[in-house]
């Protein structure tokens, strides 16, 4: 890879001072170069959502089967977007986003993984329970209470397996 660095470098046509392109160029330049640099996309708070929606339906369904390695990978996808949304919506309609899950991570979300690593499903019930009211408290102080999170009657995805396998 160096080698071809180099090359490449080597191979580059050198500018003298006479050749430098004028200040206006430059800026012409810079507006191309400009156009061909992909746009970055960043999720809009509903995406995040519908992911942690996700997650939740598969977290509760990994609890339920005692499939506590699966549980504890869909609480930490749950922890990894709550902590997205932090880093890339931190207010949503001026009210402090990041602070309020925040709240949930170090409340909610820790006393889930202490269940999940006791392995005591009686616990992770009540903290699962937990954490749908604390989302939903959160949607209603984001005056979005018409969506409201429950425990899931059925699994979202089907072609995915709880139980454990040995």
């Amino acid at each position: 890879m160096l080698i071809l660095l180099v090359i490449t470098v080597i191979s580059m046509p050198l500018v003298t001072r006479a050749q430098q392109p004028t200040p206006g160029a430059t800026k012409e330049m810079a507006s191309d170069a400009a156009k061909n640099v992909p746009k970055t996309y960043v999720p809009g708070l509903e995406q995040f959502m519908n992911v942690i929606l996700m997650e939740h339906n598969k977290l509760w369904f990994a609890a339920k089967a005692r499939n506590w390695r699966l549980a504890e990978y869909q609480l930490g996808e749950i922890k990894e977007v709550m902590g997205d949304v932090q880093d890339l919506v931190p207010t949503f309609k001026n009210l402090p986003l990041a602070d309020m899950l925040d709240a949930v991570i170090t409340k909610e979300i820790a006393a889930l993984e202490k269940s999940i690593e006791a392995k005591d499903y009686k616990t992770f019930v009540i903290g699962y329970d937990r954490l749908t009211q604390a989302c939903n408290a959160c949607h209603q102080g984001t005056e979005n209470e018409f969506i409201v999170v429950q425990r899931p009657t059925r699994p979202a995805f089907t072609n995915q397996v709880y139980d454990k396998r040995r």
